[in-house]
């Protein structure tokens, strides 16, 4: 099918507009191991997006613990979220980040304007995460950071500790289910190149856009991007 311009996606059918205090309750879990592998993933998550003097675009910030966990650094940082609810406590949480409310399909951006992007644990939540995909490559001129849940392994570790028994472990907002091989191949459709790193539960993708470099020529020194210098584990793909 040939690639379209931007298009809504919108939240999955029967998902609740409003729905602070989720992300909360995840990240504060008491589950030592779950809070154990969280704080991995966040550590490589901040490993992976480095930091910049430039532009930072969080697609799906929800209620910034994310960002907040990984110290995120940037000359502008925004975050955008579909549920205000979320983007409210977001700002709450982040002072010196603003927000727009707007659909992943329709980001509110122009093209190559966005020095590091990241999406984390969206794709999974979205009906149509191709025209997400379409536009984190549209607006980013350097680096695209992305979170995904890898199953089956996340579905089995919910019924190991008794979560979601009656979707089989299955969070009932997750329509979409990646391995790293489907990871790739759908941010591969978008970008020219892609890297899947391993993070059991969760699978860690860096993208960079097709003729894209994360420093260009004509661009000052102080809008390029750092990357931490931990984040050298070999991917799975790549």
């Amino acid at each position: 099918m040939k690639a379209t311009g931007p298009e809504p996606i919108g939240l999955p059918s029967g998902a609740a507009l409003l729905a602070a205090g989720e992300d909360e309750a995840k990240y504060s879990s008491r589950n030592v191991v779950v809070r154990k592998l969280i704080g991995r993933m966040l550590r490589r998550l901040r490993e992976a997006a480095g930091s910049t003097s430039g532009s930072w675009v969080d697609v799906g910030i929800g209620e910034g613990l994310a960002l907040e966990a990984m110290q995120a650094h940037a000359g502008l940082l925004v975050g955008v979220e579909y549920r205000s609810d979320k983007l409210a406590m977001a700002l709450q949480r982040l002072p010196r980040a603003s927000g727009i409310r707007a659909d992943a399909g329709m980001l509110p951006f122009t093209n190559d304007s966005v020095d590091v992007v990241t999406c984390l644990e969206v794709l999974e939540h979205l009906e149509a995460p191709e025209r997400a995909v379409r536009e984190l490559s549209r607006i980013c001129r350097g680096r695209c950071v992305v979170s995904v849940p890898w199953e089956p392994f996340f579905r089995l570790g919910n019924l190991c500790r008794g979560k979601d028994l009656r979707h089989w472990g299955n969070n009932p907002e997750h329509v979409q289910h990646f391995r790293p091989s489907t990871l790739r191949l759908l941010l591969r459709r978008s970008f020219g190149e892609a890297s899947v790193y391993p993070c059991f539960p969760w699978i860690i993708a860096v993208a960079t856009p097709l003729g894209k470099h994360e420093t260009h020529a004509n661009e000052p020194s102080d809008h390029r991007v750092t990357h931490g210098d931990g984040f050298k584990r070999r991917p799975i793909l790549g």
